[in-house]
C-alpha cells in the first residue's frame, strides 16, 4: 500500500487550504482502498439543497448550488452517491415528498435561472429574476412554502415562461425538443396533465368532489374519449391550454433533471432515486383498474391504530393491469436515475391493506393528521407472489435499463420486514439497514454480517448501513440516550468504552466509524453535517419536510466539526483500519489522524 508523503508547515486552521485538500484527498483515498469501501452516499432532499442568490424558499438537486455542495461533500466527505428522496409534485397542503406523484417530476424543482439560458430560449429575462418571489426570502433556516406556492410564486414565473414557449416557431430546436419528450413519455404525460384540466373543469384538485362523470374517465381500458377531447381544450384563468402547459412544465423538469444528473456524473457521483411504494391520486385516476376500490396501502402506527397512506394495487391483478403499472413507473425511474431506492419494499411481499375510515362521506384523521383507517380482516396473501413482482416485473424493467442490481436499494424497515427476507435473498439487490436502535445483538455490523440464529448472516455488499433514515431522530438526538451503544462500539472498534459514555461527540464519532467497517454506507444531509434539525417526525403535523441547508454550508460545516458534530471523515475512517486491526495503528491511520485533529481545531 502506498502511502502518500506528508507536507511540512501544514497549518493547523480549521478549514483546510486548497494544498492540505489535496493531499487530504489522497489519504482519505487511500484509506478507502484499505478498507475496500464501495457506495458512500448522501440521503438528500431537494429541498435541502442551499441557494446562494436569487432564492424562491426552496432548494433544488437541480441548481448549481446544488452541484457545488455535492463537489465539496465528495471533497470532505468521500461521497460518491447521492440518494434524492421522491421528486414528485407536492402542494403547499401536501407537503410530503412521499404523498408525491409517482411520474410527474415537481414543479417546484426547476430551477428558474436557467431559463434564461440560450438552449432554454431565454423563456424569462435577467430582470425576471428580479422579482419578488426570487428574491423575498431571506431566512435560510427553514424551507419556505408559502413564498414558493404564493400567488406570484413557481406557476406565475413558469406561466410567464410557458407564454413565450408557445409562441416560438414549431420548427425552433426546443419545440422540437418537447415533441420527442411527449412521444418518449406518452404512457403517463398527457393523463397527468389531463387529471390538470379536470381539476380546473371541477373547480377543485380533490378528485372526491368531481363529477362521477369525471372520476371515473378511466374506469374502462379505452377511457371516455369524449370527455377527453372536450378536456384537451380546457384553457386556465390567463388563456393557457392547460393540458399544454402541463406538458411543458414536465418538459422542463425532464431536461433539468437530465442536465443536473450529468453534472454530477462529471464529478463522479451516481444519482439515486426514491420509488415510493404507493400511488398518488393521478395513478390511481389515471390506471383505476389496476387499484382496490377502497383499499389502501398503510401501516400500524401504534398497538391496534391504523394509518392509511395511498391507493394500493390490486395484487389480484399482478399479472395484468397492476403489472402493467408497476412495470412503467420502475422503467421511468430506472431511466432517470443510476440506481433506485425502493421505498418500503415489505409493501410488495407482505403487504398491509388497510380500508379507510369514513365520516358522512370524508376521510378521518386523528389530531397528528394521520389518514386513519382499519386493517382489512383478509389480506392479499402475496409472499411467493412478491418474488414475481420483484424478478419479473422491477428486476426486469432494470435490467432493460442497464441498472445492476447492486444499485437496487430495498427499504425492509418495519413491522412485516423481517419476513420479507428470504424472498429478497439471492436476487443481487441490495437491503437498508440501520444502526440506531444498536445493541449488542441487533442494528450493528457484526449482527447483519455474522452467522447463527440471532443474526442476519449477510455478506459485505448485500446491504448499505447508516446510522437513520428521514424519519429517525438525527444522530447528535440518539447519543443523548444511546449509552448502552458505548460497549459493542468499544469492543467492535477497540475503543474505551468509558470514554464513549461520557462523551457524546465521542460517541457521534464511533458511530459514524462503525459504518465505514463495512462495504456501503449512508448518512443523511442533517447528520453529515451536524444537525439537530430532523426531516420528518412522523405522526407530526408541525416542522416536516422544512430542513434546508445555510448557503455558508461549508463554514457551518467546519465550525460544526470543531465542535465534535458532523462527519469527521479521517477520523472516522482511522478508527475503522484501527478496527479492522484490531486497534493497531499505522502510517496511514497517522495521518488521517493528523488530518482529523485539524478538522477538530477551534481556529
Amino acid at each position: 500500500m502506498k502511502i502518500s508523503a506528508l507536507t511540512t508547515g501544514m497549518s493547523f486552521k480549521r478549514a483546510l487550504t486548497t494544498r492540505e485538500k489535496k493531499e487530504y484527498e489522497k489519504v482519505c483515498n487511500e484509506a478507502r482502498k484499505e478498507l475496500d469501501l464501495g457506495k458512500t452516499s448522501a440521503t438528500i432532499f431537494d429541498f435541502s439543497f442551499p441557494t446562494k442568490s436569487h432564492d424562491t424558499g426552496i432548494g433544488t438537486s437541480f441548481s448549481k448550488d446544488a452541484q457545488e455542495m455535492a463537489g465539496f461533500l465528495k471533497t470532505m466527505c468521500g461521497i460518491n452517491s447521492i440518494q434524492l428522496q421522491p421528486q414528485g409534485e407536492i402542494s403547499n397542503y401536501v407537503r410530503s415528498p412521499y404523498s408525491g406523484t409517482s411520474f410527474s417530476l415537481g414543479a417546484h424543482l426547476i430551477d428558474l435561472t436557467k431559463l434564461t439560458d440560450e438552449k432554454y430560449g431565454k423563456l424569462l429575462d435577467k430582470a425576471d429574476l428580479n422579482s419578488d418571489y426570487m428574491n423575498r426570502t431571506k431566512w435560510h433556516d427553514a424551507v419556505n412554502y408559502n413564498n414558493v406556492f404564493a400567488k406570484d410564486g413557481q406557476k406565475a414565473m413558469l406561466k410567464k415562461a410557458y407564454a413565450k414557449f408557445a409562441k416560438l416557431d414549431k420548427n425552433s430546436p426546443l419545440k422540437k425538443e418537447f415533441n420527442r419528450f411527449k412521444d418518449e413519455n406518452s404512457y403517463w404525460l398527457e393523463n397527468d396533465a389531463l387529471f390538470e384540466a379536470c381539476a380546473i373543469s371541477n373547480d377543485s384538485e380533490d378528485m372526491s368532489l368531481w363529477s362521477e362523470r369525471d372520476k371515473n374517465i378511466f374506469a374502462t381500458p379505452q377511457g371516455d374519449t369524449e370527455r377527453i377531447e372536450q378536456l384537451k381544450q380546457v384553457t386556465d384563468n390567463d388563456g393557457n391550454n392547460v393540458v399544454d402547459y402541463e406538458e411543458f412544465v414536465q418538459f422542463i423538469a425532464d431536461k433539468q433533471q437530465k442536465e443536473s444528473r450529468e453534472e454530477f456524473h462529471k464529478q463522479g457521483i451516481e444519482i439515486y432515486g426514491d420509488c415510493l411504494i404507493g400511488f398518488s391520486q393521478k395513478d390511481y385516476w389515471a390506471h383505476k383498474s389496476a387499484f382496490y376500490p377502497n383499499y389502501e396501502f398503510g401501516c400500524e402506527i401504534s398497538p391496534g391504530k391504523y394509518s392509511c397512506w395511498s391507493p394500493a394495487v390490486d395484487f389480484s391483478k399482478i399479472d395484468s393491469e397492476a403489472g402493467e403499472l408497476i412495470y412503467n413507473k420502475f422503467d421511468k425511474f430506472f431511466k432517470r436515475y443510476d440506481g433506485v431506492r425502493i421505498d418500503a419494499a415489505w409493501q410488495f411481499i407482505h403487504p398491509l391493506i388497510c380500508e379507510p375510515y369514513k365520516h358522512n362521506g370524508n376521510d378521518v384523521f386523528d389530531e397528528n393528521g394521520n389518514k386513519m383507517g382499519r386493517k382489512v380482516h383478509n389480506q392479499p396473501h402475496v409472499r411467493k407472489n412478491g418474488a414475481h413482482i420483484l424478478k419479473d416485473i422491477i428486476l426486469k424493467a432494470a435490467d432493460e435499463n442497464g441498472v445492476k442490481r447492486d444499485k437496487i436499494f430495498l427499504e425492509l424497515l418495519g413491522g412485516n420486514s423481517y419476513d420479507s427476507l428470504n424472498v429478497v435473498k439471492g436476487t443481487g439487490t441490495s437491503l437498508i439497514h440501520i444502526t440506531r436502535y444498536g445493541k449488542d445483538d441487533w442494528g450493528r455490523v457484526k449482527y447483519y454480517e455474522s452467522s447463527g440464529d440471532h443474526y442476519q448472516g449477510m455478506q459485505r455488499g448485500e446491504y448499505i448501513i447508516g446510522p437513520g433514515t428521514h424519519d429517525d431522530l438525527t444522530l447528535l438526538e440518539q447519543v443523548e440516550n444511546a449509552g448502552n451503544r458505548a460497549g459493542y462500539l468499544a469492543n467492535d472498534l477497540c475503543l474505551n468504552e468509558h470514554e464513549l459514555r461520557q462523551s457524546r461527540p465521542k460517541l457521534a464519532q464511533a458511530i459514524f466509524a462503525e459504518l465505514f467497517t463495512t462495504k456501503d454506507q449512508f448518512a443523511t444531509l442533517p447528520d453529515i453535517l451536524g444537525s439537530y434539525q430532523r426531516i420528518n417526525q412522523p405522526n407530526t403535523k408541525e416542522g416536516n419536510w422544512t430542513y434546508r441547508t445555510n448557503p455558508n454550508f461549508e463554514q457551518d460545516y467546519f465550525v460544526k466539526l470543531s465542535e465534535g458534530k458532523g462527519l469527521n471523515t479521517p477520523d472516522a475512517l482511522s478508527k475503522a483500519i484501527k478496527a479492522k486491526n484490531h486497534g493497531s495503528d499505522s502510517a496511514l491511520t497517522q495521518k488521517l489522524d493528523y488530518f482529523a485533529n485539524i478538522l477538530r481545531q477551534k481556529d
